[in-house]
């Protein structure tokens, strides 16, 4: 009997160890959160969103006065915010220090409070960290860039406030491939190569519903929505945000208007058909993270005229 109840005895301690130690899906993303300033957040966005190990580049307002400020509050320089990129990446993928490595090979840090045309307090230079961990790295690589410059001006601090900025700051240089920017195609191929790669993507037709892109947007998603309608169809409401990319024209206008492929891109029109036709020709055109949406007719979303 006192045999039978050591055995149970251990069997109950192994039980519990099994329980409390928690189990790792194995190849689980690692998501960590990063935040750069490096001037106008158009470009920094943009160059932060081609890097593989990134699955996340927000743009908005870091570590000011003011909560929830606009863009005009910003201008005035009197909010103290910085134009400031949320970049969550897998650490699996991309670490800290190249992520580091890629920001300080895009801007200038010897000067204060302006990146290429942009001047002004809201275009000073910073990195800025959640955790002490974060912290000591950034620190360590700053260190290192300051010792290679005559001067050194890059903000390094606590993160203390994010705010996302409006709509249209977000994948700005997506929907407006010709916009400013004081990054350049290098820095940009360069972000590219940071890293290691992304699984190859597949060109193939998906569809989603209204109401499950209604979902992953209200869920943070920030899709590329292309409406391929006429733009005279365009112009009489549609939904906010919408690039207008005519069926007719689709092919050519694509190319250069939605460089990037693997961009995630819900694209509509007025009839499934036709819908389902644009949809098919950016297949074909090699578009790997495209979602064919439908009509408009039954969709949820606020149109805007």
């Amino acid at each position: 009997m006192q045999l039978m109840l050591s055995i149970l005895l251990v069997l109950v301690l192994l039980a519990g160890l099994f329980v409390a130690v928690p189990v790792t899906r194995a190849g689980a993303e690692e998501i960590k959160t990063i935040y750069f300033a490096g001037g106008c957040f158009w470009g920094v966005e943009h160059m932060m969103q081609q890097v593989p190990g990134v699955t996340e580049a927000v743009s908005g307002y870091a570590n000011g006065t003011l909560e929830n400020p606009t863009y005009q509050q910003v201008l005035t320089g009197g909010t103290g915010h910085r134009e400031t990129v949320r970049v969550r990446y897998d650490a699996r993928l991309v670490t800290l220090e190249e992520l580091l490595g890629l920001f300080f090979s895009a801007i200038d840090p010897t000067v204060k409070n302006r990146q290429g045309n942009d001047i002004g307090t809201q275009y000073q230079t910073g990195i800025y960290y959640e955790n002490e961990e974060d912290g000591k790295v950034v620190q360590a690589a700053a260190e290192a860039e300051k010792a290679l410059h005559p001067a050194f001006h890059v903000e390094i601090a606590p993160l203390t406030n994010f705010w996302d900025a409006e709509d249209y700051h977000q994948d700005y240089l997506v929907k407006n491939p010709g916009g400013y920017c004081h990054l350049g195609a290098e820095d940009f191929e360069r972000a590219r190569q940071t890293g290691k790669p992304r699984e190859a993507r597949t060109a193939e037709y998906r569809k989603i519903t209204p109401q499950d892109a209604k979902a992953a947007m209200d869920g943070g998603q920030k899709p590329v929505i292309v409406d391929v309608r006429e733009p005279f169809e365009f112009a009489a409401g549609h939904i906010q945000g919408a690039v207008n990319l005519p069926l007719g024209q689709l092919t050519q206008l694509a190319e250069t208007e939605l460089p990037d492929k693997d961009a995630l891109i819900y694209l509509y029109c007025r009839s499934g058909s036709r819908s389902r036709a644009g949809a098919m020709q950016m297949v074909q055109l090699g578009y790997t993270n495209l979602y064919d949406l439908g009509g408009i007719i039954d969709w949820p979303y606020e149109v805007v005229k």
